[in-house]
């Protein structure tokens, strides 16, 4: 998928989301005089947000620019002493009709005076900051969970946090360096305010280290977007654990691209591609300064594709993908280590170069979905997994647990290929691919249903899985691989046959 593709991508995205997000304005500016709640402005302040950064990711300046106004504003009416008559509640909704008027002409193909409005917002804006007083200017502290009967961090960690990270994957995808950079510096730039609001100095750190990042690094923007999304990712996660502290650490990868360096980094030519490679000590051995090279070629394949992974593990519990194949949060850690399982299988039989052993392995060769091609590698490594010997057994009577392996494996690949499919990574899987893919996989289901079910232990068989030996014995472990392979089944079974 080229570039204009991914932005007409994400622009129907826009149009399907943006209505909603003016329903939900419209009826809490409505209802906000007689129910004048913590929760009501903060559904409003939500709907404000999320509408601003839609907007900005495709590009929409003057639907940004109002949404952007207004939930500042907005942010006085946290504080439950003012009043909100009928005269705010007014021109309130005469900031709505900005914001429908612009959203219409989108919608409709239509040309209408930007500059025209943005004054009418303007002077809007004037006018309540008149009727407001001194509450325009006072600083409105977040309303607690208690006030707002929920974890207000959490559901912001959960919704705001959540598009911020997945507006980076969007982007890394498209490639373009100067998409790349606009995009880090509004996720960072609304980061910052709520590490700010909420008082979380780790998550704070965590975006002036991207901020950083792209100073020291200019050229290097695809590698700190990706660090960015792991990072974020993780701090969301800690947060969503209970962490009020600190709200996160920066990573060791982004830590050291956000540091400062004396010398110009030479470049280095890897894999057709340009990495840097900061020099630490003019100092070092010269041997040390000569393997370096290798070491890249084995670190950053591993790096990447831990970015890739946590790029779907955000897809798989995203609002579209959970809702519509009903996803569990819980089968997370199944669908992450199946993966890893997978990539090992392919790493010691096909033995594939670093830079290939990615998603795209498990469900294309050649540049393509082919079917018959996922039935057989799936199929061989189903065949190493299984204790009897004889293949043609293996093949003729399917035990339970192999079948219900079976199904794991083809389920994960399924939401793979729907990954690489819906983010724009791959255009070349077809729905008809997805389709007949998703059909085998329910084919599979079928017959594992007609079979005893698996007992609770064996359900948890990721967990417990000995790798055949000459998987271990085959090739050499590059450099970092290892924490892979212990992740899954760990260091006390690995080896054993």
């Amino acid at each position: 998928m080229n570039d204009l593709q991914i932005q007409a991508q994400a622009y129907s995205y826009f149009l399907a989301e943006a209505p909603e997000l003016l329903q939900t304005i419209e009826q809490e500016i409505l209802t906000l005089p007689t129910e004048h709640t913590t929760a009501k402005v903060h559904n409003l302040m939500r709907a404000l947000h999320t509408l601003k950064g839609a907007a900005a990711n495709v590009g929409l300046a003057t639907i940004e620019r109002i949404a952007h106004d207004f939930e500042d504003l907005t942010r006085v009416f946290y504080d439950l002493e003012v009043t909100i008559d009928i005269s705010i509640q007014t021109l309130l909704l005469d900031g709505y009709s900005g914001l429908h008027e612009c959203l219409n002409a989108q919608i409709n193909n239509r040309q209408i005076d930007e500059l025209a409005v943005i004054d009418r917002m303007s002077e809007t804006l004037a006018q309540l900051k008149l009727k407001l007083g001194d509450w325009s200017e006072a600083d409105i502290a977040l309303p607690t969970s208690i006030e707002l009967g929920f974890d207000i961090v959490a559901s912001i960690f959960e919704t705001t946090i959540q598009e911020q990270i997945d507006e980076v994957i969007t982007v890394i995808a498209t490639h373009d360096s100067i998409q790349i950079e606009a995009c880090l510096n509004s996720v960072t730039d609304i980061c910052i305010s709520l590490a700010e609001s909420f008082e979380l100095p780790g998550f704070l750190a965590i975006n002036q280290a991207i901020i950083a990042a792209i100073l020291q690094h200019p050229n290097r923007l695809d590698e700190i977007a990706l660090f960015a999304v792991v990072n974020l990712q993780q701090a969301q996660t800690d947060v969503l654990t209970g962490d009020r502290i600190s709200g996160g650490i920066v990573s060791a990868d982004l830590a050291k691209l956000a540091e400062s360096v004396r010398f110009d980094p030479p470049q280095i030519k890897l894999e057709s591609e340009i990495i840097e490679q900061p020099i630490a000590s003019l100092a070092e051995p010269l041997q040390q300064q000569i393997d370096l090279p290798l070491e890249l070629e084995q670190i950053a394949p591993i790096a990447s594709r831990e970015a890739e992974l946590k790029a779907f593990q955000v897809f798989l519990i995203g609002e579209k993908f959970r809702k519509r194949h009903e996803f569990s949060s819980e089968n997370q850690h199944l669908f992450n280590q199946i993966v890893r399982l997978c990539w090992d299988w392919f790493r010691h039989e096909i033995q594939p170069p670093q830079s290939e052993l990615n998603l795209e392995i498990l469900v294309m060769t050649e540049g393509l979905g082919d079917l018959d091609y996922v039935h057989h590698w799936i199929g061989l490594l189903l065949q190493s997994l299984s204790k009897p010997s004889d293949a043609s057994q293996v093949l003729s009577q399917q035990s339970s647990l192999d079948l219900y392996r079976q199904c794991c494996i083809y389920q994960v690949v399924f939401a793979v290929a729907k990954y690489l499919a819906d983010t724009g990574i791959s255009s070349q899987l077809t729905p008809q691919f997805l389709t007949e893919l998703r059909l085998h996989l329910q084919h599979t289901v079928n017959t594992y249903q007609q079979q005893s079910p698996v007992t609770a232990n064996e359900r948890g068989w990721i967990d417990r899985i000995i790798l055949p030996h000459h998987w271990t014995s085959t090739s050499v472990m590059p450099i970092g691989e290892d924490l892979l392979l212990s992740e899954i089944w760990g260091k006390a079974d690995f080896g054993k046959s």
